[in-house]
């Protein structure tokens, strides 16, 4: 049992209260004086102290040798989470001040984007007064000096996650450069926001492994018959799936009975295939774009052929593709000391399949109050990828009148929509928009964003619906393989549908970023209003639509919904479908002479079984073939009582 008391006293640690009280500082301070130029509360001073509680125990924890939980955090947005920044100043500060009779405790800062890492080590740097902190990120990579000397390094989440994986043809160890520094290992991991990309996920269609078997050329297969052998294989075990009829549902694992190909390497494979001219193989023709693009669709098929064959295996039907998949968990769970600062931690099921392996310490939930925000709700269907850049032209122009009448040419309009539909909307609406200011960003690239943080309305259009593998990799990579009983009725805990359960929850997750990019992220008195701002959504019509709703509300209390009365798609025309009774029956009364039909003689005339059916339809005025024959004046008698006739009468 290790004794964490000992580090207490042996290492430099900042005061929470201190942290508190400078944070509060910082956050009151105005912006001409180095300062944020907030309004703080009781609330938020409570809820810094209880982040530099837990940025202290998690570096207790670490310096005695045990494996910290990871602390999942969720400081609602605008409370200043981002600023741990304040606490690294502070720490690099204790550590010259007691250099000579404590430990200098070092901190890995994990943020989202490139720009954010750089923006937190100009402010650390600042608030130290000297350089104790380095970016190490794709722009800007920190020498092995650097990154040994400083007592903050801050990277992003992608180079988090790849400083993990194996990196071949290099004598250094990425991960141990991150972590290691002049005072030992670092003893604190403070990470802005859920990580992205946590799950490595592998998948090969048939079509594409057939694409890759056919350019392999002989002198590859006389050299590696056995890495050729084995693509073969694992393409004509996936094609049996494909074939099978009595197949029950999209998903089943491959290797369920141990018989997967023995395993090889195909590194050989792929460099011998990277020397290919791809370009002049397929398109006959010279282009080094091609040649690129396709080389890397080769690699990255055998790559997961690889993966699929290391770890567990199963096929996956996504409409016309079929395809092999597996995945494995790419975040390092022995980060020393992590703590995570999510905003919509809540929502995130992320957190929920870490089990063991994470805290969720309680944080005042009053810090913030967005009963000034507004939020129009419409309801429609069509809200993915491929519904939506279908029909965006003739939805674009009916969204951009409904919000052009909501609100005046003095807003500034942030609209979220999916990667293809971007560029017909900034060529259709952006260059021509009678706002003050409107911009344009899409699902996968807002989050974290500050960009349009003084914009007071935002537009949320479609919505990034995941395919069935995301939810089974992410659940099979942090809950371990499951079998293909588990793929057709994916139950866990007292979920009966943990898969679907995860979709809407990420779909939850993703819309309220989009939210929060806009200026209800600014607390503006002491009670954490925000200024006043209004938010247009359409969510979908069924149960995921309320569900998301539900979360919206839940991470943002206060917040005011209003109904939108919006229709994203113009009202179908409702027809009786071709071929059907009723279509006959329309037809029949159409050609019979004015006067009254009983419906007896026209189950006769249609040979219809029963008119069970028939006299629901006829009772309903609003069903289209009730509609249709009041249009050509025809009329419904019903019968009264038991054994009555009913009848059709046909006006002059």
């Amino acid at each position: 049992m290790h004794d964490t008391t000992l580090p207490k006293a042996k290492y430099a640690l900042v005061c929470p209260q201190d942290f508190s009280q400078r944070m509060n500082a910082h956050w009151t301070k105005s912006r001409s004086e180095g300062g944020l130029g907030q309004h703080s509360s009781s609330d938020l001073q409570t809820l810094w102290r209880i982040m530099a509680e837990n940025f202290e125990t998690s570096i207790v924890e670490a310096a005695s040798g045990v494996q910290s939980p990871w602390r999942i955090l969720q400081p609602p947005t605008g409370t200043g989470k981002t600023q741990g920044s304040v606490y690294a100043a502070m720490q690099a500060d204790l550590n010259r001040e007691t250099e000579d009779t404590l430990k200098a405790v070092g901190i890995l800062i994990v943020t989202r984007l490139r720009e954010d890492a750089n923006n937190i080590q100009d402010t650390i740097n600042r608030l130290a007064g000297r350089s104790v902190a380095v970016v190490h990120h794709s722009d800007s990579y920190a020498k092995h000096e650097e990154l040994h000397e400083s007592d903050v390094v801050i990277i992003t989440h992608q180079a988090f996650l790849n400083a993990k994986r194996k990196v071949k043809g290099q004598d250094w160890r990425p991960w141990e450069r991150l972590v290691s520094w002049r005072g030992g290992q670092r003893l604190l991991t403070i990470i802005d926001e859920a990580l992205a990309n946590v799950v490595d996920e592998s998948s090969a269609t048939t079509e594409n492994l057939a694409f890759v078997i056919g350019l392999i050329p002989p002198a590859v297969r006389a050299e590696l018959p056995g890495q050729v052998a084995v693509l073969e294989e694992v393409h004509r075990v996936l094609l049996a799936y494909v074939d099978l009829d009595d197949l029950d549902g999209a998903m089943s694992l491959i290797w369920e009975d141990g018989n997967a190909p023995a395993c090889v390497d195909f590194a050989p494979l792929i460099s011998a295939m990277l020397a290919l001219p791809y370009d002049r193989m397929v398109y006959n023709h010279t282009s080094a774009a091609d040649r690129g693009r396709l080389a890397k669709r080769v690699e990255e098929t055998i790559n997961a052929v690889q993966s699929c064959l290391d770890q567990f295996a199963y096929y996956s039907k996504s409409g016309e593709w079929h395809s092999i998949n597996s995945a494995a968990l790419a975040v390092p769970l022995n980060a020393p000391g992590p703590v995570v600062l999510d905003a919509t931690a809540r929502a995130n099921f992320l957190w929920d399949l870490f089990e063991e392996h994470h805290l969720r310490p309680t944080v005042p939930g009053r810090a913030r109050d967005y009963s000034s925000v507004k939020l129009h709700v419409a309801r429609a269907s069509g809200l993915g990828k491929n519904a939506m850049i279908e029909r965006i032209k003739d939805r674009l122009s009916r969204v951009r009148q409904s919000i052009e009448t909501a609100v005046g040419p003095e807003r500034s309009v942030f609209m979220c929509v999916h990667k293809d539909v971007e560029q017909v909307v900034t060529k259709r609406w952006v260059e021509k928009a009678s706002f003050k200011q409107f911009s344009v960003g899409h699902w996968g690239a807002v989050d974290g964003r500050n960009t349009w943080q003084d914009f007071d309305t935002a537009l949320i259009l479609g919505l990034p619906y995941r395919p069935q593998t995301w939810a089974t990799n992410m659940f099979c990579a942090l809950q371990g393989a499951q079998d293909s009983e588990w793929l057709k009725s994916p139950e866990w805990k007292q979920y009966k549908n943990v898969r679907k359960e995860m979709e809407q929850r990420q779909l939850s997750v993703s819309v309220i970023q989009a939210i929060n990019r806009i200026c209800c992220r600014h607390v503006i008195d002491a009670e954490g209003h925000c200024p006043p701002a209004d938010v247009f959504i359409v969510l979908p019509q069924d149960a995921m639509g309320d569900a998301i709703l539900e979360d919206i509300k839940a991470d943002m209390p206060g917040i005011v919904v209003k109904p939108w009365d919006f229709s994203l798609d113009p009202a179908k025309e409702k027809r009786p479908r071709a071929g059907s009774s009723h279509v006959r029956l329309i037809e029949y009364m159409r050609n019979v002479t004015a006067g009254v039909v009983s419906l007896s003689i026209i189950q006769h005339a249609l040979q219809l079984s029963s008119v069970k059916k028939l006299r629901e339809t006829l009772n309903n005025g609003e069903h289209p073939t009730t509609q249709a024959l009041m249009e050509m004046g025809v009329s419904y008698i019903p019968g009264v009582g038991r054994g009555s006739k009913s009848f059709l009468v046909k006006a002059a």
